[in-house]
């Protein structure tokens, strides 16, 4: 059986695909920003023509549900809802993106972990998960917090990890305190496996179930 995972939570487009849930064939990572990402649909069918794999072996499909992007998170959920429409036979499913940055160090059970994103702004977007039963679930923790607020939020927490992306580094130790900032681990890239491997998240084919902690801005017309 083939599976995939794809996310755009970030600046870059991420593209896995593994056989048998064991055997990794394909992990490709493009620079793509959201609002100009028209070309995801065509890298990832191009990715899988180069590995001669078909489009329809693959009979699941993860997706990075974010935090990130609003638009870069749409575009993936839309584009693989585009061609499983119709294929009841297809599992589909969103998995956060935050799991893919904490994936691959070692934890013990019940530990938490935590998840730093760039909010722009002059925040921070913070996600927090905890390691149970081998794997990572959302505790239902989430804040936005400036560089006060976090002072005051990483006091009164302790967390057994903290991860984030390499190039938010600048704009995240803006916010951090400097005594946080040296236990953070930067990740070059996501590691899709995480969403591979996310045995607590349901394959329910809904892909609108994205992570949107910043609540959207509506404008009245005038």
């Amino acid at each position: 059986m083939y599976e995939a995972a794809l996310d755009l939570s970030g600046n870059e487009a991420v593209f896995v695909v593994r056989r048998n849930k064991a055997e990794l064939l394909i992990d490709a990572v493009k620079p793509m920003r959201g609002r100009t990402a028209s070309s995801l649909a065509q890298w990832v069918l191009d990715s899988l023509k180069e590995h001669n794999l078909p489009l329809e072996q693959i009979r699941c499909w993860s997706i990075g549900s974010g935090p990130g992007s609003f638009t870069g998170l749409r575009l993936a959920a839309a584009f693989v809802t585009g061609l499983t429409a119709g294929k009841p036979e297809i599992k589909t499913r969103c998995v956060p993106s935050a799991f893919a940055l904490a994936y691959g160090d070692h934890f013990s059970e019940g530990d938490t972990v935590v998840a730093l994103f760039d909010g722009r702004n002059q925040e921070i977007i913070v996600y927090v998960m905890e390691w149970c039963n081998h794997e990572f679930k959302h505790n239902g923790e989430t804040a936005i917090l400036n560089r006060e607020d976090a002072v005051t939020y990483f006091k009164s927490q302790a967390f057994a990890g903290f991860f984030a992306i390499a190039t938010e580094k600048t704009a995240i130790e803006k916010i951090i305190h400097p005594e946080l900032t040296e236990k953070i681990i930067y990740r070059s890239c996501l590691n899709l496996e995480a969403l591979l491997n996310a045995d607590c998240i349901p394959w329910d084919n809904d892909l609108t179930n994205l992570v949107y902690i910043r609540p959207a801005v509506h404008s009245h017309p005038k």
